[in-house]
């Protein structure tokens, strides 16, 4: 079942699951097979209910014209080839069709490069939800840490240093060294903390050692200064 769901996901999120021991290059093969026959099928069939009705109706339609007002009309001999054009143009038949292109699209990339192909609109749902989820923390965040506004150094017991910043500071990690002052820290660890009104990042520095070697350095400037 895991290979099953790792075949349908976008690559990053399959590429975890394969990382977890799902085996998605079989169920891909599976899919694009079952996707190719269904898709035709079901595009046969979707075509010969969209096209009966319309086609009896034009029928019944020619057959009550006189046979002088047929000749004024010439494009009565084409009314089967007008009546496939406007299937082809509905968006129904294109998401159909695009089943059957999914599932050749599978069995090429296995043939080719024995790759997966997930499933696009397995890729729409998972994008849309990580885009939701992304504008529902950012309004999170902005109702527990506030508005825009400088960042605040407080020297805590000890001389550790304490810097408290509204938004986050990804490039600030334990493999580090930051400067600040011209002198050197490393960060211990990073909390969130009551900061007024509003919560805060808050990102505990400890003073490095004198002869300790920086393999990586970040100049900080404080908002004072």
């Amino acid at each position: 079942m895991l290979g099953l769901i790792a075949a349908l996901l976008p690559a990053q999120e399959r590429d975890a699951l394969v990382r977890r021991g799902a085996e998605p290059l079989a169920w891909s093969v599976v899919l694009g097979l079952v996707e190719l026959f269904l898709g035709i099928a079901l595009l046969v069939s979707d075509s010969i209910a969209y096209f009966q009705p319309l086609a009896d109706t034009a029928a019944a339609r020619i057959m009550d014209m006189d046979p002088q007002e047929l000749r004024g009309h010439p494009e009565v001999g084409h009314v089967g080839a007008m009546i496939w054009l406007a299937w082809t143009l509905e968006p129904f038949t294109w998401l159909l069709a695009s089943v059957a292109v999914v599932g050749v699209a599978r069995l090429v990339a296995f043939g080719v490069s024995r790759e997966v192909v997930g499933e696009p609109l397995v890729w729409l749902a998972v994008r849309t939800a990580q885009a939701l989820g992304r504008v529902l923390r950012g309004s999170r965040d902005r109702l527990r840490f506030g508005p825009e506004r400088p960042d605040r150094i407080l020297r805590e017991p000890g001389g550790d240093l304490v810097v408290l910043s509204y938004v986050p500071k990804p490039d600030w990690n334990e493999r580090v060294t930051i400067e600040i002052d011209e002198r050197f820290y490393h960060l211990r660890r990073v909390e969130e903390r009551q900061d007024g009104t509003w919560w805060a990042y808050a990102y505990l520095l400890k003073e490095a050692e004198p002869n300790e070697i920086i393999r990586a350095l970040i100049r900080y400037i404080p908002p004072s200064a």
